[in-house]
């Protein structure tokens, strides 16, 4: 069976028959970990993905604007010495170390109230300027995509129905809001899901994609930011009608990426039409294997614990152990379940790169 590297992922998704599942890094090294790497024998060019036999990847997104438009111009507001104080282009003000080596400190989101939202949400309507690339560019861009070999997505950050108004309102402000000023939340929910249907479908048609990413970052190591009753209420209506206008846009690979341990709003997402969960971080003791035999028919990605790949190749090795299992059982990518951390060496990342590969060739994937 001779495929492409979309073509592989794309039937693997499927359950369709496939010779093996595609090597893709899906996340890569944290910038810091590329620095350790370097003083470790990375050559200059760090060409890490190559080095390490990688098929290719999955960065393959549509340049397309289907948030705030236009964004916020980006300024930094105070300079602190190794710190400073910016506003970004969703208008989150915030403090930030200039090395950028921590998650910055959240200091104020562009929508606080009812009075906020009015004054920006002229900026989420379909036909404002800038959505689309100019049209030689989008031209171009489309005509490229047809003749793609590597998988191609559209979405990603801040498109999701918790991820999108999270952006705008910061996690405690959306929170409390979803209790305190509940029309608010489905007006602003209405409003993307309003935008969303109307932009996607013509821009997949013109563009086809194989998978449509949507980002909540909705949970954390004890389970989700939001309880299962608030999900179903506030966001499986607008899943459903979301999820539908992207099939019959032609995408039926439909994924979710949420960070930390998402298992109690899996049903949730499924009746919402998601078929595609993903990073399934395992540190907090998430077993992915008990996923897979109780949803059968989900598409996963991810699952290998990134800090496993610090301790050494036994520690590898042991943590591997789950993958023939999971890559038997169809329809899965094994994967770093997040960005690899600067304590993962050159020498045990080449490793792990190894011993996943000759799994892959080893434990083909079984019938969807």
């Amino acid at each position: 069976m001779t495929l492409t590297n979309r073509e592989r992922f794309v039937r693997l998704m499927r359950g369709q028959p496939v010779d093996r599942a595609p090597f893709f890094p899906c996340f890569g090294p944290w910038p810091e970990t590329l620095e350790r790497w370097r003083r470790e024998g990375l050559p200059a060019d760090g060409d890490w993905m190559r080095l390490c036999g990688f098929d290719g990847d999955m960065r393959h997104r549509h340049p397309v604007n289907a948030f705030l438009c236009p964004g916020i111009q980006p300024q930094v507001l105070v300079d602190e010495g190794e710190t400073q104080i910016i506003v970004d282009g969703f208008g989150v003000r915030q403090r930030e170390r200039k090395d950028r080596g921590s998650m910055p400190e959240f200091l104020s989101f562009l929508v606080a109230n009812r009075a906020d939202w009015e004054r920006v949400k002229p900026r989420f309507a379909l036909d404002v300027p800038g959505r689309l690339p100019p049209p030689e560019s989008w031209q171009a861009y489309c005509a490229a995509n047809a003749c793609r070999t590597e998988p191609c997505y559209a979405g990603d950050l801040p498109i999701g129905f918790f991820g999108g108004p999270r952006q705008l309102m910061g996690y405690e402000g959306l929170a409390y809001a979803f209790y305190d000023d509940p029309a608010l939340i489905e007006d602003i929910l209405d409003t993307l899901c309003d935008l969303w249907v109307a932009f996607f479908p013509p821009v997949l048609r013109a563009a086809p994609a194989d998978v449509f990413f949507i980002w909540e970052d909705m949970c954390f190591r004890s389970g989700p930011l939001l309880s299962p009753e608030l999900f179903r209420r506030f966001l499986v209506p607008r899943y459903q009608r979301f999820t539908a206008a992207l099939r019959a846009a032609g995408v039926d690979i439909i994924m979710v990426d949420s960070d930390g341990d998402p298992r109690l709003l899996v049903d949730a997402w499924l009746e919402g039409g998601v078929t595609c969960l993903f990073p399934w971080e395992t540190q907090m003791g998430l077993d992915i294997t008990a996923v897979r035999r109780r949803y059968p028919d989900l598409q996963m990605i991810g699952g290998i614990n990134k800090y496993a790949l610090a301790l050494g190749r036994a520690a590898i090795d042991d943590d591997l152990r789950k993958v023939p299992f999971m890559l038997e059982s169809g329809r899965y990518l094994p994967a770093v379940d997040h960005f690899v951390p600067p304590d993962v060496s050159w020498d045990n990342y080449r490793y792990f790169c190894e011993r996943l590969r000759g799994l892959l060739e080893k434990y083909p994937p079984g019938p969807g």
